[in-house]
């Protein structure tokens, strides 16, 4: 509630020149050199009951990619509520309401308190080893902030590889030998409980070794967003020419579960 200003205050004057309030007003003023203490409002800020404040709570701090169960996140509005009331994921230090990671209308039954399910995926926003994301809720009516969470973790097993490959007696052309080069991708398990997800798809290339056989890549890197259920899908192909249009441009392939990779890494 509003401070109201002081004009606003009827006050009378006694024959001593004290100036007071009726009895009806909480205020009292005094012309004495010590004037009394006045209480303070308990609209103030510092003064207000938790359990007077809009709340918005989430059921863990931290959260694994692919492993962990899916996010609680519970509400207990104060203000007021509107079915187009929504909540969004945000990165610890956005200020941007627009500039959500995602989002969820938390439903139309118009309620001050409820809870939702959240479920976070790999994606381009979690592509560090931790991401800290925060949940906040708005009033849809408004766009007023209600309410945020405390900093979520999200942790992404991610898989960096260090290329060195030798391919030997690859298939060569009647006329030519290849310029093969490395097709790179993450794709999900065959034996995966998991859906085909966003990051599954990734595609990187290698440099082009020209003209032989018998290609080595020495000391290149690619990082890939992933989860140890997947495979990491490499094919050796060779280099498109408008000079050797017949010939075949697949030389060959192998695929590695991206467990195995992180298994020799801890390892060394």
């Amino acid at each position: 509630m509003a401070t109201p200003s002081r004009s606003s205050l009827s006050r009378r004057h006694c024959k001593n020149g004290v100036r007071y309030s009726c009895a009806a007003e909480p205020y009292c003023y005094s012309s004495d050199p010590d004037p009394l203490t006045l209480p303070r409002s308990t609209s103030d800020t510092d003064l207000v009951s938790p359990l007077s404040r809009s709340t918005l709570t989430v059921s863990t701090s931290l959260y694994c990619i692919g492993q962990s169960q899916d996010i609680l996140i519970c509400w207990d509005i104060k203000e007021e509520v509107d079915a187009g009331d929504w909540i969004g994921m945000y990165f610890v230090d956005e200020v941007l309401s627009e500039n959500f990671l995602d989002y969820k209308n938390r439903g139309v039954n118009g309620s001050h308190k409820g809870q939702i399910i959240w479920k976070i995926d790999a994606s381009s926003y979690f592509v560090e080893n931790e991401t800290k994301v925060c949940f906040k809720y708005y009033h849809g009516v408004s766009g007023a902030l209600r309410a945020t969470t405390p900093c979520v973790t999200v942790r992404n097993t991610s898989a960096t590889v260090s290329i060195y490959i030798q391919a030997v007696g690859l298939k060569k052309g009647m006329f030519f030998n290849p310029d093969p080069y490395l097709k790179i991708a993450i794709q999900p398990g065959k034996h995966s409980i998991f859906p085909a997800l966003s990051h599954h798809g990734q595609e990187k290339r290698s440099g082009i070794i020209c003209n032989t056989v018998n290609p080595i890549w020495k000391r290149e890197q690619f990082s890939f967003v992933s989860l140890p259920t997947d495979v990491l899908e490499i094919e050796v192909k060779d280099k498109f020419a408008k000079s050797r249009p017949i010939i075949k441009r697949f030389l060959g392939k192998l695929s590695m579960p991206v467990q195995r990779l992180l298994e020799k890494h801890a390892i060394g």
